[in-house]
């Protein structure tokens, strides 16, 4: 019999929408360079890989691919993982409910709460497991203007200014002036090491205010070819990162902000993040990323 896996789309409701996502399930005995090769063959994104965890609360140990190489945490696999083992938990217990889990990743425990679909998609809500940090410089805005394809007079909207922000992996968050550029942005990968080289960020998050649904905050796009992959379809730990432009730019003393972000539309593959955060004195208490997700197929590894 072979090794059971499944794919996900995350931060959908939809099939065929949101970012797409492999499970492997029993992967215990599974070396780090087979998990790339079995990664590499599926082609998505990023690939997780179900472990037993020597935490005795968590639902499984997670170690997760993308196509360059293993990263210490992600969004859409944390969402699509819990909404895998919160569904077959509920299906053990015979019940519709919601089910708490504890997701054992290289950064640390993540706490997970699922809303159980009654005959439609389940969401998932994960507690950031590090808090956004805001780091020092950025690169020059006419480098950035390059690399994007766009103008210097696009980058930057009211007070939105571009920011590198860390949490887990570093990235580089940059304004648009409206969805008209961020869906005309084309990454020129051959400025790309004399734009963002030396301050080696993940990805190139960029973003604007509203969107195409009436329902979403903000509009963006992610670009991380050191990944390998040049666009993602929908990046949680983006968004997680981006509580620190939401702390910079768009409160102003009230103690939570909630927003939804849209991502993957000019990839055909439309997704909506929600993010929550609470604030304390202005400082960020906590960070919460949530979405749907839905099986779209199962089978084995032979």
């Amino acid at each position: 019999m072979g090794r059971k896996f499944h794919i996900l789309d995350v931060f959908t409701g939809e099939a065929y929408n949101g970012n797409q996502l492999a499970v492997v399930e029993d992967a215990d005995d599974l070396t780090s360079e087979e998990m790339m090769k079995i990664t590499k063959e599926f082609g998505y994104s990023e690939t997780v890989f179900l472990q037993k965890s020597e935490i005795p609360t968590a639902a499984a140990k997670l170690r997760i691919f993308t196509l360059a190489g293993e990263i210490p945490f992600a969004g859409h696999p944390t969402v699509g993982v819990a909404v895998f083992l919160g569904e077959a938990k509920a299906r053990e217990n015979d019940c519709a409910q919601d089910v708490l889990l504890v997701l054992d990743e290289q950064l640390g425990p993540v706490r997970c709460a699922i809303s159980i679909g009654a005959g439609k998609a389940s969401y998932a809500e994960f507690d950031a497991p590090s808090l956004p940090e805001v780091l020092e410089g950025v690169p020059e805005a006419d480098l950035v203007a390059d690399a994007l394809s766009v103008s210097l007079m696009d980058i930057g909207f009211e007070n939105h200014k571009m920011m590198m922000v860390q949490t887990g992996p570093k990235m580089l968050f940059v304004p648009m002036k409206n969805i008209q550029v961020v869906r005309e942005v084309s990454p020129d990968f051959s400025y790309w090491d004399q734009a963002f080289g030396k301050f080696e960020p993940m990805g190139i998050y960029v973003y604007c205010r509203d969107g195409v649904l009436a329902t979403s905050g903000f509009h963006a796009r992610m670009f991380a070819p050191s990944l390998g992959f040049d666009e993602d379809a929908a990046t949680g730990s983006a968004a997680a990162s981006f509580a620190a432009v939401v702390q910079n730019f768009e409160i102003d003393g009230q103690p939570s902000f909630e927003t939804t972000i849209e991502q993957g539309y000019e990839m055909g593959r439309p997704s909506q993040i929600k993010l929550e955060i609470e604030f304390s004195n202005r400082a960020i208490k906590k960070v919460r990323v949530g979405g749907k997700a839905v099986l779209v197929a199962s089978g084995e590894l032979m």
